[in-house]
């Protein structure tokens, strides 16, 4: 028994100690391979954002972003709510006050896959996924009293009528009561020529009557793809061209549902037509401490421009005859409520157009850690529209679809596990807005990517 002990030991030891051999042999083996292509990196200088996949190098990127929108830029750089209220009637008397009371958040999980083509020409594809969560839920904030008392007056008869108690005696909603006006100008909206936001007697109480809308996870956007081209590369300089189109994968939202025209919480969750784009890059190196640190001034300027599409009508119902005798009160140039019924089941004609953005960034990296920081802008033309006038109008007034730009600040820290021997990058980026015109304002924004590599031939 003694010596069937003694033996058992014998065998376990030596396997145990075999094992660890082998596993030495391995991860020798493993380093060997990295270090060798860290050899050629580093021979190969690359640095900042015109840097390209190694030859045979495969990546792929998961970009994870979240964002909640915090309001809009109006035409004169102030801030304002997501959707700016209709207002009927002059500043300081207004018969009726609508706010929209539109709000939403979200973000996208972006997938990147790239290969070094040869050193200085890589080939990329783009995955693009959206979730959101936005609601509309209009708000009657105020209604002048006599023109609810015209308004009770228009009414046909069994037709659920305005409570005078739900205003004060200059006409502004009282907080205890603005569900209850608020469901029934949301209920009275079809009778205006609009489509329904919602079901005006079931409503969550602390949302308020009308629509949100939810995206049930991960859907797809547009799909772009492109080559990247290191064209000149310096101890001090380099710079990068990036030529790519756009697939119109992401589908467009319901014309009924829309927050662009101001029917619903609808948001599109693409273009709509196939676009080409470019990006022109350069690095300037400020300083070079042997390979371990480098102070990069970076600048990207980018471009794009969409061609035409097609895009169908809201389904619009015919106005009442008590709804156009209100709205000969309160619009009678029919700016937000004109009859558009005959538009329903037809199309126009949308053209995105052009859009420019640029990137200036100063960054200090190091082998294990970087950190930069920039300043951004970003403009989109107003889209062209071959539509009818009265569609034109009506949405020129919402103020939706107007050119825009912004600016924004933004951090970025991350860290290079590849020293380490473990083929990834990890880095956090905030976004902040500091101005713009006619575009939305996102706060909470955050980025989280991951990057990865993967050798295919070395």
């Amino acid at each position: 028994m003694r010596l069937m002990r003694t033996l058992a030991f014998v065998l376990v030891t030596t396997g145990l100690l075999s094992f660890q051999a082998g596993a030495e042999g391995f991860f020798k083996k493993y380093t060997d391979f990295w270090d060798g292509i860290l050899e050629k990196v580093i021979e190969l200088d690359l640095y900042g954002v015109t840097a390209q996949l190694p030859q045979g190098i495969f990546s792929f990127k998961i970009d994870w972003n979240m964002r909640r929108a915090a309001g809009r830029y109006t035409s004169h750089r102030q801030r304002t709510a997501m959707v700016e209220p209709i207002t009927f009637g002059e500043e300081g008397s207004e018969m009726l006050i609508l706010d929209l009371g539109a709000s939403g958040k979200g973000g996208g999980v972006t997938m990147q896959f790239s290969y070094g083509v040869t050193d200085p020409l890589d080939f990329y594809f783009e995955l693009p996924f959206q979730y959101m969560d936005v609601q509309v839920r209009p708000k009657l904030t105020k209604l002048d009293p006599i023109a609810a008392m015209l308004i009770n007056g228009f009414l046909p008869a069994g037709y659920p009528q305005i409570d005078y108690d739900w205003f004060d005696e200059n006409g502004v909603t009282r907080d205890e009561y603005l569900n209850a006006a608020s469901a029934w100008f949301v209920g009275y909206l079809p009778r205006l020529g609009r489509p329904s936001m919602g079901d005006p007697d079931n409503y969550p109480d602390d949302l308020g009557p009308g629509k949100g809308y939810h995206s049930g996870g991960l859907v797809l956007a547009d799909i772009n793809m492109g080559f990247s081209w290191n064209y000149y590369r310096s101890a001090r300089w380099s710079g990068a061209f990036t030529g790519r189109v756009y697939l119109p994968t992401g589908n467009i939202g319901d014309p009924s549902n829309s927050l662009t025209f101001g029917t619903g919480p609808g948001i599109d969750r693409g273009v709509g037509s196939f676009g080409v784009g470019f990006t022109q890059g350069y690095d300037i190196r400020l300083y070079q401490y042997k390979h371990w640190i480098s102070l990069i001034i970076s600048a990207e300027f980018t471009a794009s421009y969409f061609f035409k599409s097609h895009r169908a009508y809201p389904d619009f119902p015919k106005p009442t005859a008590d709804g156009e005798r209100l709205l000969d009160m309160l619009d009678p140039e029919r700016a937000y409520f004109p009859d558009m019924s005959d538009l329903t089941g037809k199309s126009f004609e949308y053209t995105p157009g052009f859009g420019c953005g640029a990137l200036l960034q100063l960054g200090i990296s190091s082998m294990i850690f970087d950190v930069g920081l920039g300043i951004g802008y970003s403009y989109a033309q107003e889209p062209e529209m071959n539509a009818d006038y009265r569609f034109e109008t009506m949405v020129r007034n919402l103020e939706m679809m107007l050119a825009g730009h912004y600016e924004v600040f933004r951090v970025a820290v991350g860290v290079n596990l590849i020293p380490f021997y473990i083929p990834l990058q990890i880095q956090y980026q905030y976004e902040k807005n500091i101005g713009g015109r006619n575009t939305l304002i996102f706060d909470q924004n955050h980025w989280v990517t991951v990057k990865g590599y993967l050798p295919t031939m070395f």
